[in-house]
Protein backbone atom coordinates (compact mmCIF):
# COMPACT_ATOMS: atom_id res chain seq x y z
CA UNK A 1 0.00 0.00 0.00
CA UNK A 2 1.19 3.64 -0.64
CA UNK A 3 1.12 6.82 0.96
CA UNK A 4 1.05 10.26 0.08
CA UNK A 5 2.73 12.86 0.97
CA UNK A 6 1.18 15.02 4.29
CA UNK A 7 2.90 18.26 4.87
CA UNK A 8 1.84 18.92 8.10
CA UNK A 9 4.00 19.14 11.62
CA UNK A 10 1.60 16.43 13.10
CA UNK A 11 1.70 13.63 10.23
CA UNK A 12 4.42 11.25 8.88
CA UNK A 13 5.98 12.04 5.53
CA UNK A 14 6.04 9.15 3.61
CA UNK A 15 7.50 8.16 -0.13
CA UNK A 16 5.30 6.79 -2.38
CA UNK A 17 6.13 2.84 -1.91
CA UNK A 18 4.61 -0.41 -1.71
CA UNK A 19 7.14 -0.92 1.53
CA UNK A 20 5.34 -0.49 5.52
CA UNK A 21 8.02 1.84 7.08
CA UNK A 22 9.96 -0.61 9.59
CA UNK A 23 11.14 2.57 11.52
CA UNK A 24 9.19 5.66 12.78
CA UNK A 25 11.17 8.22 14.75
CA UNK A 26 8.74 10.67 16.72
CA UNK A 27 10.42 13.86 17.76
CA UNK A 28 9.00 15.98 21.02
CA UNK A 29 10.76 19.14 20.45
CA UNK A 30 11.32 22.58 22.64
CA UNK A 31 10.72 25.46 20.43
CA UNK A 32 7.15 25.06 19.00
CA UNK A 33 8.57 26.69 16.00
CA UNK A 34 12.06 26.60 15.09
CA UNK A 35 12.76 22.87 15.74
CA UNK A 36 9.78 21.70 14.06
CA UNK A 37 10.24 23.65 11.33
CA UNK A 38 13.83 22.73 10.74
CA UNK A 39 12.68 18.81 11.06
CA UNK A 40 9.62 19.65 9.01
CA UNK A 41 12.32 21.08 5.86
CA UNK A 42 14.20 18.20 6.14
CA UNK A 43 11.72 15.71 5.55
CA UNK A 44 10.52 17.87 2.61
CA UNK A 45 13.81 18.56 1.45
CA UNK A 46 16.00 15.70 1.76
CA UNK A 47 13.37 12.84 1.25
CA UNK A 48 16.12 11.58 -1.36
CA UNK A 49 18.22 10.46 1.87
CA UNK A 50 15.43 9.13 3.83
CA UNK A 51 15.21 5.85 3.71
CA UNK A 52 11.79 4.39 2.46
CA UNK A 53 11.19 1.98 5.57
CA UNK A 54 11.59 5.30 7.87
CA UNK A 55 8.85 7.77 8.54
CA UNK A 56 8.91 10.89 10.52
CA UNK A 57 6.65 11.92 12.95
CA UNK A 58 6.66 15.73 14.62
CA UNK A 59 4.99 16.00 18.38
CA UNK A 60 2.56 19.15 18.35
CA UNK A 61 2.73 21.15 21.56
CA UNK A 62 -0.46 20.33 23.44
CA UNK A 63 1.22 21.80 26.90
CA UNK A 64 2.05 25.52 27.42
CA UNK A 65 5.77 25.88 28.62
CA UNK A 66 9.31 24.80 27.63
CA UNK A 67 10.13 23.01 30.51
CA UNK A 68 12.30 19.42 29.73
CA UNK A 69 9.34 17.31 31.86
CA UNK A 70 6.38 19.23 29.41
CA UNK A 71 8.46 17.79 26.25
CA UNK A 72 8.63 14.29 27.54
CA UNK A 73 4.48 14.90 28.34
CA UNK A 74 3.74 15.90 25.09
CA UNK A 75 5.46 12.71 23.59
CA UNK A 76 3.64 10.53 26.13
CA UNK A 77 0.27 12.15 25.30
CA UNK A 78 1.07 11.82 21.48
CA UNK A 79 2.11 8.10 21.59
CA UNK A 80 -1.16 7.48 23.75
CA UNK A 81 -3.20 9.73 21.74
CA UNK A 82 -2.25 9.21 17.97
CA UNK A 83 0.60 6.77 17.89
CA UNK A 84 0.44 2.83 17.92
CA UNK A 85 3.51 1.26 18.07
CA UNK A 86 4.67 -1.02 14.96
CA UNK A 87 7.84 -2.05 15.44
CA UNK A 88 10.50 -2.37 18.76
CA UNK A 89 12.87 -0.62 15.97
CA UNK A 90 10.64 2.54 16.60
CA UNK A 91 12.14 5.77 18.22
CA UNK A 92 10.95 8.50 20.51
CA UNK A 93 13.03 11.89 20.59
CA UNK A 94 13.07 14.46 23.25
CA UNK A 95 15.09 18.03 21.46
CA UNK A 96 15.89 20.51 24.98
CA UNK A 97 18.11 23.36 25.40
CA UNK A 98 20.49 23.38 27.97
CA UNK A 99 19.92 27.50 28.12
CA UNK A 100 21.80 29.27 31.17
CA UNK A 101 19.42 28.65 34.10
CA UNK A 102 20.66 26.74 37.11
CA UNK A 103 17.04 25.39 37.82
CA UNK A 104 17.06 23.96 34.02
CA UNK A 105 20.12 21.78 34.42
CA UNK A 106 18.43 20.16 37.65
CA UNK A 107 15.49 19.66 35.26
CA UNK A 108 17.64 18.17 32.42
CA UNK A 109 19.54 15.62 35.24
CA UNK A 110 16.13 14.68 37.04
CA UNK A 111 14.88 13.89 33.54
CA UNK A 112 17.63 12.07 31.93
CA UNK A 113 17.02 8.46 34.08
CA UNK A 114 13.48 8.67 33.67
CA UNK A 115 13.84 8.67 29.61
CA UNK A 116 16.58 6.34 29.36
CA UNK A 117 14.40 3.94 31.78
CA UNK A 118 11.62 4.29 29.16
CA UNK A 119 13.92 4.18 26.01
CA UNK A 120 13.24 7.61 24.87
CA UNK A 121 16.32 9.43 23.01
CA UNK A 122 17.83 13.06 24.12
CA UNK A 123 19.01 15.37 22.00
CA UNK A 124 20.51 18.16 23.44
CA UNK A 125 22.25 21.41 22.77
CA UNK A 126 24.39 23.88 24.91
CA UNK A 127 23.76 26.79 24.68
CA UNK A 128 20.35 26.35 22.44
CA UNK A 129 19.15 24.74 19.47
CA UNK A 130 20.22 27.66 17.30
CA UNK A 131 24.27 26.56 17.97
CA UNK A 132 23.60 23.79 15.86
CA UNK A 133 22.09 25.97 13.44
CA UNK A 134 25.16 28.12 13.52
CA UNK A 135 27.36 25.13 13.03
CA UNK A 136 25.61 24.62 9.10
CA UNK A 137 26.50 28.03 7.81
CA UNK A 138 29.79 29.13 8.98
CA UNK A 139 32.96 28.15 9.81
CA UNK A 140 33.06 27.63 13.95
CA UNK A 141 36.57 27.32 14.39
CA UNK A 142 36.78 31.52 13.78
CA UNK A 143 34.48 32.19 16.71
CA UNK A 144 35.38 32.09 20.06
CA UNK A 145 33.91 29.51 22.03
CA UNK A 146 33.41 31.77 25.60
CA UNK A 147 31.38 33.94 23.55
CA UNK A 148 29.37 31.25 21.94
CA UNK A 149 29.13 29.60 25.57
CA UNK A 150 27.84 32.20 27.15
CA UNK A 151 25.17 33.59 24.46
CA UNK A 152 24.80 36.95 26.13
CA UNK A 153 22.23 39.62 24.72
CA UNK A 154 23.72 41.85 21.96
CA UNK A 155 20.47 44.48 21.60
CA UNK A 156 19.50 47.13 24.58
CA UNK A 157 16.10 45.33 24.11
CA UNK A 158 17.25 42.05 24.82
CA UNK A 159 15.34 40.32 22.20
CA UNK A 160 18.18 38.66 20.23
CA UNK A 161 21.74 37.12 21.78
CA UNK A 162 24.74 36.55 19.62
CA UNK A 163 24.20 33.53 18.30
CA UNK A 164 20.83 34.53 16.79
CA UNK A 165 22.61 37.95 15.81
CA UNK A 166 25.14 35.50 13.91
CA UNK A 167 22.21 33.78 12.08
CA UNK A 168 21.05 36.66 11.27
CA UNK A 169 24.30 38.41 9.92
CA UNK A 170 25.45 35.13 7.94
CA UNK A 171 21.99 34.47 6.19
CA UNK A 172 20.77 36.48 2.91
CA UNK A 173 17.49 36.47 4.18
CA UNK A 174 18.05 36.69 7.76
CA UNK A 175 17.26 34.45 10.74
CA UNK A 176 13.85 34.74 12.64
CA UNK A 177 12.48 32.36 15.74
CA UNK A 178 8.46 33.56 14.89
CA UNK A 179 6.20 31.16 13.37
CA UNK A 180 6.45 29.81 9.42
CA UNK A 181 9.50 32.65 9.58
CA UNK A 182 12.57 29.90 9.64
CA UNK A 183 14.89 30.35 6.93
CA UNK A 184 15.00 27.07 4.78
CA UNK A 185 18.09 27.87 3.21
CA UNK A 186 19.94 26.73 6.22
CA UNK A 187 18.53 23.14 5.79
CA UNK A 188 20.94 21.85 2.56
CA UNK A 189 22.65 18.44 2.34
CA UNK A 190 25.95 20.19 2.17
CA UNK A 191 25.34 22.44 5.04
CA UNK A 192 23.71 19.29 7.49
CA UNK A 193 27.37 17.60 6.31
CA UNK A 194 29.20 20.55 7.71
CA UNK A 195 27.26 20.60 11.00
CA UNK A 196 27.91 16.98 10.97
CA UNK A 197 31.53 17.51 10.89
CA UNK A 198 31.65 20.95 13.41
CA UNK A 199 29.68 19.36 15.90
CA UNK A 200 32.31 17.30 16.85
CA UNK A 201 34.80 19.92 17.42
CA UNK A 202 32.56 20.47 20.86
CA UNK A 203 31.49 17.78 23.79
CA UNK A 204 28.77 15.21 22.73
CA UNK A 205 28.14 12.77 25.52
CA UNK A 206 24.67 13.94 27.12
CA UNK A 207 25.66 14.40 30.38
CA UNK A 208 28.79 16.88 29.68
CA UNK A 209 27.09 19.24 27.30
CA UNK A 210 25.29 20.17 30.52
CA UNK A 211 28.20 22.10 31.45
CA UNK A 212 29.52 22.98 28.27
CA UNK A 213 29.23 23.88 24.42
CA UNK A 214 28.38 21.18 22.74
CA UNK A 215 25.21 19.62 20.76
CA UNK A 216 24.64 15.66 20.38
CA UNK A 217 21.52 16.82 17.54
CA UNK A 218 24.17 15.17 14.64
CA UNK A 219 22.97 11.67 16.52
CA UNK A 220 19.08 12.28 15.71
CA UNK A 221 19.94 13.55 12.13
CA UNK A 222 22.00 10.40 11.54
CA UNK A 223 19.68 8.15 12.22
CA UNK A 224 17.41 10.10 9.84
CA UNK A 225 19.01 10.56 6.79
CA UNK A 226 21.49 8.51 5.14
CA UNK A 227 24.90 10.65 4.39
CA UNK A 228 27.31 7.46 5.84
CA UNK A 229 29.47 7.09 2.50
CA UNK A 230 30.15 10.85 2.69
CA UNK A 231 30.55 11.38 6.42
Amino acid sequence: MGFKKNKSFDSPIYIETDLEPQRVIIISCEGENTEPEYFTTIKERLSEYISVLVAIQIVPHQKKGSEPKKIVCNLEDYIKEKYDYKSDNDEMWVVWDREKVNERKKDILAMIPQCREKNYHIALTNPLFEFWLLLHIVDISLYDKDILYQNEWVSPSKNRRFIDKELSNKLVSGYSKKKNRFNRDIVTKENILRALKQETIFENELEKIIDNLGSNIGELIRRILDFEEEL
